[in-house]
């Protein structure tokens, strides 16, 4: 894939869509030329494109990526399952005793979370380490202000096909970030709910409460 293709669908990925004027100011290519990429893209069946009408003017088309875009950027599913295969096993027999799988699966998950929020924290304050273990593992996060807080955005969930089968898998996300940024945060959208990003929001109380922490430290 050509460098320039390869740079629209990752604008498209990260704006959550976008038209042509926006992907051609983005790349500095000629709106022309943007619709040539986007026809190939779209022939490859990478993108497609909703029709949004406007108030006045001709409709705009805006492009998202298809689940095969988002599949063709890389996804480590092998991580996630050496650090299951190592928890599990590390598991007492009694520690199984009546218990269901999705118990054991969800706790597991947790304890993954806690570790990766334990790797990443020390020297780091906390939003710093939540962004570190996100770039780490290839979720390209997007942190931005939010109405007093933050907003975090996952534009790249590692394990995209699997919690859009099954949300159980976000629980280790879930535990990282609730780790380092405690209870004023919230996984408000999910891609197990059919979005194409996951978003964390961080209140504007939760955000005080971090700060209060790290002046005091």
């Amino acid at each position: 894939m050509s460098v320039s293709r390869e740079s629209i669908m990752t604008i498209i990925r990260r704006n959550n869509g976008a038209n042509v004027d926006v992907l051609a100011n983005e790349v500095d290519l000629a709106p022309a030329t943007v619709r040539r990429h986007l026809d190939i893209l779209e022939r490859d069946g990478l993108v497609d494109h909703v029709e949004v009408r406007k108030r006045t003017g001709r409709p705009q088309h805006v492009f998202h990526l298809t689940e095969k875009g988002h599949d063709s950027v890389p996804k480590d599913y092998g991580r996630l399952l050496n650090e299951l295969v190592k928890d599990i096993k590390s598991i007492p027999s009694h520690g199984l005793a009546g218990r269901s799988g999705d118990e054991i699966l969800r706790d597991s998950l947790t304890r993954i979370g806690k570790k990766r929020a334990e790797e990443f924290s020390p020297g780091r304050n906390p939003i710093d380490a939540v962004r570190a273990a996100f770039e780490d593992g290839g979720y390209d996060p997007i942190i931005e202000a939010h109405e007093g807080g933050l907003k975090i955005r996952i534009t790249n969930c590692p394990y995209r096909r699997a919690t859009a089968d099954d949300i159980i898998v976000c629980t280790v996300d879930q535990s990282m970030v609730q780790s380092l940024l405690g209870d004023g945060v919230e996984h408000q959208v999910s891609i197990a709910e059919r979005a194409n990003e996951c978003v964390y929001l961080l209140s504007s109380d939760g955000l005080k409460k971090i700060d209060t922490v790290a002046a005091g430290s």
